[in-house]
């Protein structure tokens, strides 16, 4: 029994496919093959087994892998403790976040992180909260970072989250629109008008705009997209109007040009809920947790 054998099957079991495991493990998928039926032969029991989809574990398995994490995890905090020294910390962590979080708060945790310990190398990827999610659960990130509606929170079995801050939906149009003469904006107002939206599927978009603008729910919704950058142009020309979080609006020099107008909609009262979020099975690396108490702080000082 050996400490690369229980590191394949917690890898298989995230992954489903030992070549997937092999390229992520940078190790040969015949080695892994020949290392898992050493160790179910040493057992007497068989830890996976083919499906449709891939390999899927035993009822047995499972149980055993869970000890496998744990064993692993204990493994990582002998070295951690056998670092001893807080500035002696280093190591790749990777980060996959919700855009909101990339265009605010990341970067100046990035760079405060960098100073305090260059010995930590951040791998950051942008993406959609569903599939921070999944990048998350299938072990392609260490940690991720999500929105949630305030009333639409999801709980994982899998996954232990810690809330980061919470932003307010703001609108934003330019200075010659004649939303600009309004004192005060509602969701008819602001009903007729083109608005440029970021991306999402059409189940989650209906789901999002149900919720968030109820009756007026049906918007003349012009473009969809992920690049932030389209969204500013579109709004910058007049073409259409557009939401954002006010944590990006604090942090984008962008919405804070005489042109653009950025304010609240009446009846629009949610709240948008960030969290962090990583597998309770997984252990949270030095790197991890003094990103995530970085974060914390440029959370609270974004806020004041």
């Amino acid at each position: 029994m050996r400490i690369e054998q229980f590191l394949y099957i917690t890898e298989i079991a995230k992954t489903g496919s030992i070549a997937t495991a092999a390229e992520r493990l940078y190790v040969s998928s015949p080695g892994i093959s020949l290392a898992i039926s050493s160790l179910e032969e040493e057992l007497g029991k068989k830890i996976f087994e083919r499906s449709r989809t891939g390999l899927e574990p035993t009822e047995t398995g499972k149980k055993l892998i869970i000890k496998a994490q744990e064993i692993l995890n204990c493994i990582e905090e002998f070295k951690q403790e056998a670092k001893g020294d807080s500035t002696d910390i280093e190591g790749q962590l990777s980060i996959s976040a919700d855009p909101a979080i990339c265009r605010s708060i990341i970067p100046k945790t990035s760079a405060e992180l960098n100073a305090k310990f260059p010995g930590i190398t951040l791998q950051i990827k942008e993406s959609t909260s569903p599939q921070v999610r999944k990048d998350v659960l299938n072990g392609d990130a260490d940690i991720g970072l999500v929105f949630n509606l305030s009333f639409f929170h999801e709980e994982n079995q899998l996954l232990t989250s810690t809330q980061i801050i919470d932003s307010s939906m703001m609108l934003c149009f330019r200075n010659d629109s004649e939303l600009a003469s309004k004192d005060i904006l509602t969701l008819e107002d602001i009903h007729k008008y083109p608005i440029v939206a970021n991306y999402l599927s059409d189940n989650d978009r209906k789901n999002f705009l149900t919720q968030v603008f109820g009756e007026y729910s049906n918007l003349n919704i012009l473009v969809s997209s992920q690049n932030s950058e389209t969204k500013k142009y579109f709004i910058s020309q007049g073409l259409a109007i557009g939401f954002e979080p006010d944590i990006v609006i604090k942090s984008d020099p962008f919405y804070q040009r005489e042109d653009i107008i950025v304010k609240p909609v009446k009846g629009i009262d949610l709240k948008l809920s960030y969290y962090s979020i990583r597998l309770k099975s997984k252990f949270l690396s030095a790197a991890g947790k003094e990103f995530l108490k970085e974060l914390q702080v440029q959370a609270k000082n974004i806020k004041e």
